[in-house]
């Protein structure tokens, strides 16, 4: 009885170990996905900028007003 006993106060905390990798992996997931997340919105923002500045230099300021509104 007190081999089983031993034996699964091993496996218990093992699994603990295993719960706090995997979790201390998790955040690290999280904060990567955060840095790809702002990495792509700053590709979004360049798009945006270089559509605006394609519009005004093609149309002229008041020209690409005029097509937005």
């Amino acid at each position: 009885m007190e081999a089983r006993l031993k034996d699964l106060e091993f496996k218990v905390k093992e699994h603990d170990r295993q719960l706090e990798r995997l979790f201390k992996k998790a955040d690290s997931m999280d904060d990567h996905l955060g840095r790809i997340q702002k990495t792509l919105d700053q590709i979004k923002y360049m798009a945006w900028g270089a559509l605006a500045y394609l519009a005004v230099s093609e149309l002229g300021i008041l020209g690409s007003f005029k097509a937005v509104i």
